[in-house]
C-alpha cells in the first residue's frame, strides 16, 4: 500500500536531535540526512535538492527504539479473565491451553497487530519468542517473519520451545512440547533459511528455551551450543517468579542463574529476561559475564500478591549490567507500547524502599544502546553517519510536554503519544502519524475476526 520511497530523507532543522553516539550528543537546531538505507550525516546539512524533506521544527529526533523481549501471539490474549491476578505456573499453563487453538493466520494477524502498535510509538526493532507450537496448526515461526517483512520492520525472533510436558510431571500439555533434537533441528532450519549475517539486515534468528521449568537441561545446553556455532544470540526467562526460585533450588539444588551459567549461558550473546529475584552477587556475576538483562517493567508489575514486581535496575547499571528494554507479551502487558514502557522502567525504580527514579538518559540508553548490544547489532541503536537509517520523529509542541524544562525528561516521563515519521532501513514506514505499508483498521479487523474464531475454538 505504500507510495515509493525516498532515496534520501533530509530531517531538516529539528528542535532536537538526540544522537545517543559515544558522547551522548543533544544537537539543538539540528538535521538528519538519510541516503538509501543509512545515515550520511547529522548535524548541519548543506541545502541540496532531496527526494523528501520533513520539517524538523518543534520536533524530536531520536534512534529508533529496540524492544528485546515480545510474545507476538499473545496479541489475542489481552484482557483474558483466566491470565488475571495468576502465579506464573498458572498463568502459562492458560496460556499454553487456550494457544494450542491458534493457527497460523491468528499468529500472523496477532504479530501485526503488535508490530503496528510498536512502529506508532518509536520502535523500529523488535524481538519475539514464540515458544508454543500445537501440532498440525501451521508455521507459527513463517508467519511472524511474513507479518515482520510486510509491515517493514526490523526483526530478530528466538525460536522458543518447551520441552517437558504433563507425562514428565511438567505443567504443559504433552501436544505443545517438543523433544530436544526437534527443538534443535528446528533451530538451524529457521537460521539457514532466515538468519541474515549483513550488517543492515532485516531479520536475524535467536533461540531462547522458555523457562527452566518448561525446558529440560538438554535444551538449555544445546542452545549454548548452537549459540558458538552459529553465532546468534540466546534468550530465556531467569529469576521471574518465587516459583521459579523455588523449583530451581529443589530440583537442582541451585538458584536459576547458576544452573544456567554451568549450562554454558554465559556471555554477549546471552540475555535473561525479567531478573527480578536476583542478589547482589549474581548482578556482579551477569556484569562479569558481560550477559544482558531485559527489564520488562509493565508486565514484571503484575506479580501476584507476595511478590517483588520489580526489578533492581539501578543496582545493574551501577555494576555495569547492560540492560535493555522488553515489552514483554500482550498477555502479561495487554500493550505494546514501548514508549509507555519507558516511562514504567524509569518511575518503578522509585517504588524500591533502597532506590530512586532513574534519569531520563538512563532509560533512552536501556531503549537504544542498551538493546543494540544485547542483540550484538552495531548499526543500530544511535544516529550516527554510516550507521542503520533506522530513526523517529515526535512532535514536542504538545500539551503532555508544555511547560517542561527539559525535553528529554519530557520525553520519557509524559504520557506516551504516537510518533509522526518512523524510518526503518531508510524506508519511511510511518508518514504524519500514519503507518504507509500496512491499513491499520484492516488490521484490526482482521485480528477480530481471528480473536472471535480462537474464543469459539477454545471453548471446545
Amino acid at each position: 500500500m505504500s507510495a515509493e520511497n525516498p532515496n534520501s530523507i533530509l530531517i531538516k532543522d529539528a528542535d532536537l536531535v538526540v544522537t545517543m553516539d559515544a558522547e551522548e550528543r543533544v544537537l539543538e537546531n539540528a538535521s538528519v540526512l538519510v541516503r538509501g538505507n543509512q545515515i550520511e550525516t547529522v548535524g548541519d546539512v548543506k541545502e541540496d535538492n532531496y527526494d523528501k524533506v520533513i520539517d524538523g521544527v518543534g520536533k524530536i529526533v531520536l534512534p529508533g527504539l529496540i524492544n528485546t523481549h515480545h510474545h507476538t501471539f499473545q496479541a489475542l490474549l489481552r484482557g483474558h479473565p483466566g491470565l488475571q491476578n495468576q502465579p506464573i505456573y498458572r498463568w502459562i499453563s492458560t496460556v499454553s491451553e487456550v494457544a494450542r487453538s491458534m493457527d497460523a493466520d491468528m499468529i500472523y494477524n496477532g504479530t501485526l497487530t503488535n508490530m503496528a502498535e510498536l512502529i506508532k510509538y518509536g520502535c523500529t526493532t523488535t524481538t519475539d519468542m514464540s515458544y508454543i507450537f500445537p501440532r498440525r496448526r501451521g508455521d507459527f515461526m513463517g508467519a511472524t517473519i511474513a507479518a515482520a517483512s510486510e509491515i517493514g520492520m526490523r526483526f530478530h525472533p528466538y525460536r522458543g520451545s518447551m520441552s517437558r510436558g504433563q507425562r514428565d510431571g511438567g505443567l504443559f500439555p504433552d501436544d505443545m512440547v517438543e523433544g530436544s533434537g526437534a527443538i534443535s533441528d528446528a533451530v538451524e532450519e529457521l537460521i539457514d533459511k532466515h538468519h541474515d549475517h549483513t550488517p543492515f539486515a532485516m531479520t536475524r534468528i535467536g533461540a531462547g528455551p522458555c523457562t527452566i521449568f518448561s525446558s529440560y537441561e538438554e535444551d538449555f545446553k544445546r542452545t549454548a551450543w548452537l549459540s558458538e556455532v552459529w553465532d546468534i544470540n540466546i534468550q530465556t526467562h531467569l529469576a521471574e517468579s518465587a516459583y521459579e526460585l523455588r523449583y530451581s533450588l529443589d530440583r537442582f539444588g541451585k538458584r536459576p542463574l547458576q544452573y544456567l551459567r554451568d549450562l554454558g549461558w554465559v556471555g554477549a550473546r546471552t540475555s535473561f529476561v525479567h531478573c527480578i529475584e536476583v542478589t547482589p552477587g549474581e548482578i556482579r556475576q551477569m556484569a562479569q559475564d558481560g550477559s544482558s538483562v531485559v527489564h520488562c517493567p509493565i508486565s514484571n508489575a503484575r506479580a501476584p500478591l507476595g511478590e517483588a514486581g520489580i526489578a533492581p535496575v539501578q543496582e545493574m547499571l551501577e555494576i555495569g549490567v547492560n540492560v535493555a528494554i522488553g515489552t514483554d507479551g500482550s498477555a502479561g502487558n495487554d500493550s505494546s507500547n514501548v514508549r509507555e514502557e519507558l516511562r514504567w522502567a524509569r518511575t518503578m525504580q522509585g517504588a524500591r524502599p533502597a532506590t530512586t527514579y532513574l534519569s531520563p538518559l538512563d532509560v533512552l540508553r536501556m531503549a537504544t544502546v542498551g538493546g543494540a548490544g544485547l542483540l550484538n547489532w552495531p548499526e543500530i541503536g544511535s544516529l550516527q553517519p554510516g550507521k542503520a537509517a533506522d530513526l523517529v520523529v515526535f512532535p514536542m509542541d504538545t500539551l503532555e510536554q508544555a511547560g517542561s524544562w527539559d525535553p528529554l525528561t519530557a520525553f520519557v516521563s509524559t504520557h506516551a503519544i504516537p510518533a509522526e515519521q518512523v524510518i526503518i532501513n531508510g524506508r519511511l514506514v510511518m508518514e504524519n502519524d500514519q503507518l504507509r505499508t500496512v491499513d491499520e483498521l484492516e488490521i484490526v479487523r482482521n485480528t477480530r475476526l481471528s480473536l472471535k474464531k480462537l474464543r469459539e475454538l477454545s471453548r471446545n
